[in-house]
């Protein structure tokens, strides 16, 4: 039955990337960018219900509270599966998200991630992703975007924190902007490795949002918030 569910979900995924993608190209030129932020939230909620409606993956969200949307920050959280990267698109402020350029080459789908002005790095070149992150991000930042960013780097197995880079306390000082940090753990039902999706309760946690005099101290705050949480949500 989940394979079955799974591949009615995809092929709901591929419909939305397509129609989409093709609204957002044609009408790019004449739309303002907060339209583009705010059709793309309503697409992914979209993708969220049809995940929870084919496949049974509800989800269970503390913290809302803790969201600003009059305040642009650097969203953090850790990653394990694809149920994020729809969700964290939901949250009601216009969101950069850091990935890799890779990703863009996907048709339809990287077309829609396109608009939505993406911090796209090369991960083999780390010294320029850095500087990447930091100018790009800054920009995002005073124009009131928050800019999402997975500390991990790639998606990891559920119940353990991966290595986290400083890329984002880096930016989050460097912009004086708070961090927001999050964690979930999406993996037990859409693993890492695999497309099929299993029913179940995908447990989300936003915290308040973190703040610290330079960056070293801001990321000590951010993993031990994220390490302590994520174990929280998987007792």
């Amino acid at each position: 039955m989940s394979l079955v569910r799974s591949v009615w979900f995809y092929l709901y995924l591929i419909l939305i990337s397509i129609v989409a993608s093709t609204i957002l190209v044609v009408t790019a030129p004449v739309v303002p960018r907060n339209f583009r932020f705010a059709f793309v939230r309503y697409c992914n909620l979209s993708i969220i219900y049809a995940m929870r409606w084919l496949c049974g993956i509800r989800f269970e969200i503390e913290g809302e509270e803790h969201i600003n949307r009059q305040q642009a920050m650097v969203i953090a959280s850790n990653h394990q599966g694809d149920w994020e990267t729809f969700y964290l698109l939901t949250l009601g402020v216009p969101v950069s998200t850091v990935l890799k350029k890779e990703l863009l080459r996907i048709p339809f789908f990287g077309w829609v991630l396109a608009m939505l002005n993406p911090i796209a790095i090369d991960r083999k070149q780390k010294t320029n992703a850095l500087k990447q992150l930091a100018e790009q991000g800054c920009e995002r930042l005073r124009n009131g975007i928050s800019v999402l960013i997975f500390p991990e780097g790639t998606r990891h197995k559920p119940g353990v924190l991966g290595p986290c880079n400083k890329g984002a306390a880096m930016l989050a000082n460097k912009a004086s902007v708070p961090i927001l940090p999050i964690v979930q753990n999406s993996g037990h039902l859409s693993p890492p490795k695999s497309w099929i999706k299993h029913p179940g309760v995908v447990r989300v946690r936003i915290g308040p949002p973190i703040m610290a005099d330079c960056s070293k101290e801001l990321h000590a705050q951010m993993v031990a918030w994220l390490e302590s949480n994520l174990a929280a949500i998987e007792s």
